[in-house]
């Protein structure tokens, strides 16, 4: 669902002022067992500005009040007319549990945003060392995906840690990431065995 920024549309979209706004979520992608992926568009066009690795606020209703969390954008900036977050399912989660029982494609919610000083626009640098494990490779996901994206000359090794096989979110876009751009490297460990991507 996320796509490279439309010139023909660009003009005609508002830039984002990171102030509180009511989202719809698009899409929902199951990628692993207990995680899904919700995207999510402004009904006017709107362009998402934010730097690779921030985060946003979002606010739902649950229960009859209103509830908050913090999560990653796990899309890049390079694709601004919707973003992507990242939902592990946590045991007693009230958040993450509501996301995966309840919310469809075609609810709303209210996100504000971006933060975050962990980005690769004020970190940058010739050589990336991408560390992560479990849920928490949505921020570094943001910023390989940005990078490969703008086929910036960066050389990175992505090393990501996870329970099991079953349990890497995006393995296959990272395996395809690995495959076709030169200078990313991918090594993936599993119950402390690295599991063959070098």
């Amino acid at each position: 669902m996320n796509t490279l920024v439309n010139p023909l549309v660009l003009n005609q979209s508002q830039p984002w002022s990171n102030d509180e706004i009511s989202v719809r979520c698009i899409q929902i992608t199951q990628e692993t067992h207990d995680v899904r992926s919700f995207c999510f568009a402004a009904d006017e066009p709107l362009l998402f500005t934010f730097k690779p690795g921030q985060y946003v606020q979002i606010t739902a209703d649950i229960d009859g009040g209103p509830t908050s969390r913090l999560y990653s954008i796990s899309t890049p900036p390079s694709r601004p007319h919707n973003f992507s977050i990242t939902v592990k399912r946590v045991p007693g989660g009230v958040v993450s549990n509501w996301l995966h029982e309840s919310f469809q494609v075609g609810d709303y919610l209210r996100i504000k945003g971006a933060m975050g000083a962990f980005n690769f626009s004020d970190l940058p640098s010739r050589k990336a060392l991408m560390l992560s494990g479990g849920s928490g490779i949505t921020p570094v996901m943001s910023m390989s995906r940005w990078l490969y994206d703008v086929a910036d000359d960066v050389d990175i090794h992505f090393v990501h840690s996870a329970r099991t096989p079953a349990d890497i979110i995006y393995h296959h876009e990272l395996q395809s990431m690995d495959t076709r751009t030169p200078n990313f490297r991918l090594s993936l460990v599993c119950e402390g065995s690295l599991t063959g991507e070098t």
